[in-house]
C-alpha cells in the first residue's frame, strides 16, 4: 500500500510514515566548539509546495547514509521520520515550533 501525501503543515507529534514532498532550501553542520568543534547534527530548512517551511535535522552518527544526497534547491520525497518539539535554544523558525528528526529508514 501506498504511502499517503501530506503537506508540512499537516504533520503532528510522533512518527510519520507518510509522504511529505520538500524543496532542501539550506543546510548547515551544527558543531559542539567546547569539544573541539565536533559534528552534533545538520540543520535543515524545508519548504513545501505551499511555502510552509520547517526545520529538519539529521544527527552525527546517520550523516554517512546522507549527506552526499544533500543539495540546497534538490527535491525530495521523505518518509519514515519522527516529527518533534523543537527545542527552544535550537529553534530556528518562530512559525513552527516542530522539526523533523530524520533516521536510516527514511
Amino acid at each position: 500500500m501506498a504511502n499517503s501525501r501530506v503537506l508540512l503543515s499537516d504533520l503532528k507529534s510522533g512518527k510519520c510514515s507518510s509522504v511529505v514532498e520538500t524543496r532542501l532550501l539550506r543546510f548547515w553542520e551544527a558543531r559542539n566548539i567546547k569539544r573541539g568543534g565536533e559534528l552534533m547534527w545538520i540543520d535543515m530548512l524545508m519548504v513545501d509546495v505551499n511555502a510552509t517551511i520547517m526545520q529538519a535535522t539529521i544527527s552525527a552518527n546517520r550523516l554517512p547514509k546522507f549527506r552526499e544526497r544533500l543539495a540546497a534547491g534538490s527535491m525530495y520525497s521523505i518518509s519514515g521520520f519522527d516529527v518533534a518539539r523543537c527545542a527552544q535554544n535550537f529553534r530556528i523558525l518562530n512559525v513552527h515550533k516542530q522539526t523533523i528528526k530524520i533516521y536510516i529508514q527514511t
